[in-house]
């Protein structure tokens, strides 16, 4: 199992952080975690210091996230991982492309969301982009989009 993840994760110190992760565990819960949401519910709890002390355990939690439950969707989404980054070649940060990965994983629910309503959000948000960019109408998006 560790040879699949050499290139995301730094083995040498996630041994040393898996020790101080179960006693950051320990100490921030009185009860047993008994499945992984339980776990990722506490990490996301945790302090900016007590993150920076189990990195390579943070990583692990955003890959499992990534990572869907039933096989077959499970390989879809390494399949278009693959497709994802060969077409990028690379060139983003691992945090743009595991959103991008569940963005594509996710597709029929994120192509129900209204672009329109994304851009007069985007637009709408401070006095400079709204000076910027005004209002966006529905056939500024269809023909930018489509």
């Amino acid at each position: 199992m560790r040879k699949h993840y050499v290139e995301d994760i730094n083995l040498a110190l996630l041994d040393a952080q898996l020790n101080v992760f179960k006693i950051l565990m320990k100490a921030n819960s009185s009860n047993n975690s008994t499945c992984f949401d339980d776990i990722n519910t506490k990490v996301k709890k945790l302090t900016g210091q007590e993150k920076a002390m189990i990195t390579e355990v943070v990583k692990i939690c955003c890959l499992i996230l990534v990572n869907l439950a039933s096989s077959a969707s499970g390989e879809r989404s390494f399949s278009a991982a693959r497709r994802l980054k060969a077409w990028l070649c690379s060139t983003m940060s691992q945090e743009r492309f595991s959103n991008r990965t569940i963005l594509n994983t996710h597709e029929q629910r994120t192509d129900k969301i209204s672009l329109l309503a994304v851009a007069n959000e985007f637009a709408g948000r401070n006095e400079n982009r709204k000076r910027n960019f005004g209002t966006f109408k529905e056939t500024d998006i269809t023909i930018r989009f489509r």
